[in-house]
């Protein structure tokens, strides 16, 4: 008996040795997702929107989203602090991945060397308690699909599509179930960025200004979908977050606050926000397992965000 008992510390001082040579300090960990039954039915609908610069949503040229970000069940914050790589690809993957860029590797758009096998998204999470969840990625720019999430998800179409594309595919996923009733969708629309680096980030820019406006009305006619769901029973959580800002036509300066913040909204007809918070990229992943009821031991030793509910 005495040997047995010499052996489990002997056992467990190797383990932590071996965490200590892969630079893991999670390894001890268990990877077995577990998942609150009582929450099974519960869905998530993210709406991306890349190079939103905090102060151009204002009433005149996103009405929809300036009233819902006043609304009293919903967390907003326009000084959402984006990663200090201020491009899409770092920030997206730290969006679904709940780490900084640091950790999954990507630091730039190229996605040359990314770290997704030990710092998965929430989407192999949801996948690994339960398959039977439907999941789906409809994105304008294609490297989130191709790069991030292509081997996570049941539907995340590849080829380059507009926004207006991209709120068709995600009108007919949500009221038809084509191809499938979805319980975790992600969109992205990638327009404005384009029109900030083409004519400028600021409201000021009607090209800009006008981009904004036309997103609101995907993102309320979405929105509206989801209400009706609500009203059938269904429990969505949403919401709306970008990458980063922009200033003059780019948005490479990390020190810039108009670049390195932007918004987040969270919206939720009965839960309880933590409002005081100020939230970063990887609070959305966090925030998206506890509302579906997900636990995973090893994320939560690994992960750089909070969940932005009142316990």
């Amino acid at each position: 008996m005495k040997k047995n008992y010499l052996f489990l510390p002997i056992v467990f001082l190797i383990l932590i040795f071996a965490c200590e040579k892969t630079a893991n300090d999670c390894c001890l960990f268990s990877t077995i997702s577990e998942l609150d039954t009582s929450k099974v039915n519960r869905k998530v609908l993210v709406l991306g929107i890349d190079g939103i610069r905090s102060d151009a949503m204002m009433q005149n040229n996103a009405p929809f989203m300036f009233a819902l970000s006043n609304d009293a069940d919903v967390y907003f914050t326009d000084s959402h602090i984006t990663e200090s790589i201020t491009y899409s690809g770092p920030n997206w993957s730290s969006i679904l991945t709940g780490v900084h860029y640091n950790k999954h590797g990507v630091s730039d758009n190229g996605f040359d060397n990314p770290n997704f096998d030990t710092y998965p998204t929430f989407f192999d999470y949801i996948e690994s308690v339960d398959s039977t969840i439907n999941t789906a990625s409809i994105v304008n720019w294609t490297p989130i699909n191709t790069h991030i999430l292509s081997s996570c998800t049941d539907f995340s179409p590849e080829l380059p599509v507009q926004d207006i594309e991209v709120f068709e595919q995600v009108q007919d996923l949500l009221v038809n179930d084509a191809p499938f009733n979805a319980d975790m969708v992600f969109v992205h629309f990638d327009e404005l960025d384009a029109a900030g680096h083409a004519f400028g980030f600021s409201s000021d820019v009607p090209e800009y200004s006008a981009t904004l406006n036309t997103i609101d009305s995907y993102v309320e006619n979405i929105f509206n979908i989801i209400n009706t769901k609500r009203i059938n029973g269904e429990d969505w959580l949403v919401m709306i977050v970008s990458d980063h800002g922009g200033d003059g036509t780019g948005h490479g300066d990390a020190q810039n606050p108009y670049i390195n913040q932007t918004i987040l909204i969270a919206q939720h007809p009965n839960l309880i926000f933590k409002n005081q918070h100020t939230s970063n990229q990887c609070d959305l992943a966090p925030t998206i397992l506890k509302f579906l009821g997900i636990s995973n031991s090893n994320f939560d030793c690994q992960k750089d965000g909070i969940s932005l509910f009142e316990e």
